[in-house]
């Protein structure tokens, strides 16, 4: 005899397999940004708005201060003109220049704040020695472009992801979603 699956409410009904062995379901499937955000009330949205000086500038630091893993799994980018994007993780020493932003909690029912020091401006400086994990190039164009990288980046305790544009000079808005997951073991 094989394994039987037997409802685990008690109801008295097995799962059902086909032919071929499948067992046979009836699902919803949702990402797991959803279901953070349902269940945990810890899925956040990071925007800003900002014209960096010039070439190679930071506009965005972002530090985790939760001891669960900060997520980033989609990023919102315009520029007005043609702009290069990019992602470091690990910058290290203390950012100069940097406006305090705020995440918003993307669940209204949420009093959550999301633990992190979040910094905009045109020009934070005061940091070196991360490692380049992301580019993107944003055509001239009056659309954004949403991005969701298959990875998505995973930011530890008292760990950097900061953003920087290649040209300057030039009006952008970005966009960052956020979670906060622990692993699964």
């Amino acid at each position: 005899m094989g394994l039987q699956i037997e409802g685990a409410t008690g109801n008295g009904f097995g799962a059902k397999v086909n032919s071929s062995n499948q067992l046979a379901t009836a699902a919803t499937t949702v990402t797991k940004e959803h279901e953070i955000n349902h269940q945990d009330g810890q899925a956040y949205s990071l925007f800003t708005s900002v014209t960096p000086t010039a070439g190679g500038d930071c506009f965005l630091y972002l530090k985790n201060n939760s001891a669960t893993d900060l997520i980033i799994a989609e990023l919102m980018m315009y520029a007005a003109t043609t702009e290069t994007f990019q992602l470091k993780l690990g910058d290290e020493g203390t950012p100069i220049n940097g406006n305090v932003t705020t995440p918003t909690n993307r669940n209204a029912g949420s009093g959550n704040a999301a633990d992190v020091t979040a910094l905009t401006s045109e020009d934070i400086t005061g940091l070196s020695g991360g490692n380049l994990v992301f580019g993107f190039t944003n055509s001239t164009g009056t659309d954004s472009a949403r991005v969701v990288p298959a990875t998505g980046f995973i930011i530890p305790k008292n760990k950097v992801l900061t953003a920087y544009v290649a040209t300057g000079g030039v009006a952008i808005s970005f966009g960052l979603g956020l979670t906060f997951h622990a692993s699964e073991s």
